[in-house]
């Protein structure tokens, strides 16, 4: 057996750097501890507060491959919220889609127009002062070179019609979608007058 004989001085040498070795080693633990207890508040902290940005997929119930694809880019994508148009010709489809996804923020996005070309909407209440010839919205809120005269500010249109229109709508997604958590208003039609925008906010 090999045996070594060290002076005091050698000895006191060794326990120095022993010292020394640990003394690094548990000041790297305490550090990595120390790194790892912020990143963790920090977490903590992201967790509780309420989102940053909040992706809205709208006019739910415009076609079939719109609704299709709001719930699966809700499921697969970086959507958080969809908001669905009553009057939609595809809403029974989307009122579905919603009840079998009852875990989606879902908003009414209420609308007072119908500007696609080949796809129409009608009001859900009797308004004759917000439609058009054929019983359709009106493409536009406000005058539009493209639709000359088809805007809905440039007809006669009554608050009495346009409150029964917007009450009408906010009633019917209420009791197809109970899980409803927002309003917000499609093309701006909630800002179309200052009357409009008073009555607007009781919903918005």
């Amino acid at each position: 057996m090999d045996i070594r004989l060290y002076t005091l001085g050698q000895v006191t040498i060794l326990l120095n750097q022993y010292r020394e070795t640990h003394i690094a080693m548990i000041n790297n633990i305490v550090s990595t501890l120390s790194v790892i207890l912020m990143l963790s508040t920090e977490i903590s902290t992201l967790a509780q507060q309420p989102p940053r940005l909040i992706v809205r997929g709208d006019d739910m119930g415009f076609s079939h491959a719109g609704n299709e694809a709001l719930i699966k880019t809700m499921k697969e994508g970086i959507e958080t919220s969809i908001e669905v148009i009553v009057p939609s010709p595809w809403f029974p489809e989307a009122v579905k889609l919603l009840q079998e996804n009852p875990t989606v923020d879902v908003g009414i996005h209420l609308a007072l127009t119908s500007e696609w070309d080949n796809i129409k909407y009608r009001p859900v209440s009797n308004c004759p002062s917000l439609t058009d010839e054929d019983g359709y919205f009106f493409p536009m809120i406000w005058p539009n070179k493209n639709y000359p005269g088809k805007a809905l500010v440039e007809h006669s249109w009554t608050m009495s019609d346009i409150e029964k229109e917007l009450r009408a709508q906010i009633e019917l997604a209420l009791r197809k979608v109970p899980n409803i958590t927002h309003i917000s208003g499609h093309m701006g039609c909630h800002n179309m007058s200052p009357e409009v925008g008073a009555l607007a906010k009781k919903y918005l």
